[in-house]
Parts: C-alpha cells; structure tokens; sequence
C-alpha cells in the first residue's frame, strides 16, 4: 500500500453571534512535527507552523479582539493505490458496527458511542442474536483491546469497557 501524508495546520476564531471562520494551510512534515513536541503553547508560537497561523491571526479582525481562537494541527495518511470495492462484495457506507462503551464524564459514570463504517461479517462470530459480535472472538477481540488501551471517549476520558458491537444497517 502506497501511503501519503499531509499535515494541516488551521487557526478558528468565533464572534460574538457565535459563527465561526476558520484558515487551513498545508504544511511540511518536518514542521509539523515540530509543532507537536513544542513544549508548551509558547514554544509552539514560536514554530514556523506556530508563526504562520499567528501571523494568519494577525491579518485578521480576530487580532484585535479577545475571543474565542483554536489552533489545531491534524494529519491525514491517504491509501494513494485504493480502488473502489465492486457492489457485489456488499460494502456500502451506512453498513457500520455500533461500538457502545463505558466512559466517565466529570467522574460520572456514563455511555458512549462511536461507529466504524463498512462492517466486515466475513469471519466475525456473531451472537445468537445475529446483530451484536462476540466480543472475545477475534478479530473484534483484537479491536477491543486496541480500543480500551488507546482510544478517548467525546469527554476527552478513557474508555472504561466495550460494552456492545452491533450491526447498524442505517
């Protein structure tokens, strides 16, 4: 698989009817990598990403106000050999798995979701109900694992357990 990436550096400033506006640049690996092991947000400033998204600021009306501002650096790994699967192989986009999990939010316990498009049923052992996957079956046992150590829940909190995986056909 031939991989590209390409790393975007944006500033959004909002307003005080609260619409936003926003910047995006593209920019090199070497800086944005740079800007990610700044120290801190000055030490990020100081990074030539960090020079041109104040500097964007700058030109703009946003400079002269206190408001809200956000900077943000993200990073995309495009598959640059994909081809586009044959209608037969039955894999379409609203085809995903429901992934419910446990979370806390401000230390209360609650229920998240997240979902991954185009499930694959090809090889996952299936509950008697035929909607929810075995969880310690691979290879969902293998995301689980993947998925308990390492990913956030939209509290920015870890993720306590993988309660449920189901299809959801929607």
């Amino acid at each position: 698989m031939a991989e590209t990436a390409t790393y975007i550096a944006s500033v959004q400033v909002g307003d005080s009817a609260k619409k936003l506006g926003s910047a995006s640049f593209i920019v090199a690996a070497a800086d944005a990598k740079a800007y990610v092991a700044a120290a801190d947000a000055t030490a990020r400033a100081a990074t030539d990403v960090g020079l041109l998204l104040d500097a964007a600021l700058d030109i703009s009306r946003a400079s002269l106000v206190s408001g809200w501002k956000k900077w943000s650096l993200t990073s995309d790994f495009l598959n640059t050999a994909f081809e586009y699967p044959v209608p037969d192989d039955g894999i379409y986009i609203s085809n995903r798995w429901k992934v419910t999990f446990s979370t806390t939010n401000a230390g209360i316990p609650v229920i998240d979701t997240v979902y991954v498009p185009e499930y694959l049923v090809t090889g996952v052992v299936m509950s008697s109900d035929g909607i929810s996957a075995d969880l310690t079956d691979a290879p969902i046992d293998a995301f689980v694992a993947a998925f308990e150590a390492t990913a956030l829940s939209k509290y920015r909190t870890a993720v306590t357990a993988v309660l449920s995986i189901e299809r959801n056909d929607s």
